[in-house]
């Protein structure tokens, strides 16, 4: 099958997508012949090709349907959370291929023969269903997370907890538009509690310099700092950190299902009023509680029953199974 991903990312949208994306076409291959377009910069562009895919560069959703047109694809899978309504129309009305959109918080759901949102929409519960109205094929829940087979791999090791967090690992996205490495970082480092920071920047990040403050600001602490950039082995870190800092969303689920502890730090109000309740969660003027929190271990466990119901990741081989065997609607 012919399978064309449409993916963004940037300074404000970050990575994740375009890591899920990429991640999910793996698993599509060698059944599928894959492509991927893109309307972000060249370093989402060059972040898609090194995952070995061919990524096309284009200005506007009208270049995405005249290349759509053009290749003709059996299926079109959007990962973005702004697909455009009018796109999605057009793809269903002049095309005969199969349309999937992943997390995604626009109308253009309902064009869609299949649609996935794990985090946003169900309070975390794993449901799926058919609208009747437009027989739209939906899949909610944190059991549709697409995670690369490393994460699963770790998770099976299993983990023994400690009884005081020693090494500390803080991953806020590819881009953290709100700066929580920073905030956090210095507020870590006012604590009279010896331990290991992994920090952890995306390709992104766009903030050096107010990080390169906090670590002059604790020059005695710099030797407890490891700066890491655009890694390949997160998995492997996550593993073996005591406890992880990240903002809602994937790396969260991540940590968790590779067995560490989370607490999460929301970038804005749509992050925290979905996972308020859900999940240990510390707001950005709420970060001086950060030390009593790790003193208490005040975290989320992947243990927990509402964390283990959730069922990480369980899902992506009936992803594939729908994406690549359900029959187009008509």
């Amino acid at each position: 099958m012919r399978v064309c991903f449409i993916t963004d990312g940037g300074m404000n949208a970050g990575l994740g997508h375009v890591q899920q994306s990429t991640t999910f076409a793996r698993k599509l291959l060698p059944e599928a012949d894959v492509c991927f377009l893109t309307t972000s910069d060249d370093a989402v562009a060059a972040k898609i090709r090194e995952n070995g895919f061919t990524a096309t560069r284009l200005e506007s959703d009208a270049g995405i349907m005249r290349d759509l047109q053009s290749m003709n694809p059996d299926i079109v899978i959007f990962d973005k959370l702004d697909v455009a309504v009018e796109l999605a129309r057009d793809i269903k009305r002049t095309m005969s291929a199969r349309l999937v959109i992943f997390t995604n918080l626009t109308g253009a759901n309902r064009y869609a023969d299949v649609a996935v949102t794990a985090d946003i929409g169900s309070r975390f519960e794993n449901v799926s269903f058919v609208d009747e109205e437009t027989k739209t094929l939906y899949f909610y829940g944190p059991k549709y997370w697409v995670l690369r087979p490393e994460f699963y791999e770790y998770g099976r090791f299993g983990k023994v907890d400690v009884a005081r967090p020693e090494r500390i690992l803080l991953i806020f996205g590819g881009s953290d538009p709100a700066n929580l490495t920073s905030a956090t970082l210095d507020q870590l480092l006012r604590l009279d509690q010896a331990m290991k920071l992994e920090v952890v920047l995306g390709a992104h990040f766009g903030h050096d310099d107010a990080l390169l403050q906090v670590l002059e600001r604790h020059e005695t602490r710099r030797s407890d700092v490891t700066v890491h950039r655009n890694i390949s082995n997160i998995a492997e870190m996550m593993y073996g950190a005591d406890l992880v800092l990240a903002s809602p969303g994937l790396s969260a689920f991540e940590a968790l299902r590779v067995g560490t502890p989370v607490i999460i730090i929301p970038h804005d109000t749509l992050q925290r009023d979905t996972y308020r309740g859900f999940m240990r969660m510390l707001e950005r003027d709420e970060l001086w509680k950060l030390g009593d929190m790790i003193e208490k271990r005040d975290f989320s466990f992947p243990r927990d029953d509402h964390i283990a119901r959730m069922e990480i990741g369980e899902g992506i081989e009936e992803l594939k199974e729908v994406v690549m065997r359900a029959p187009t609607r008509q």
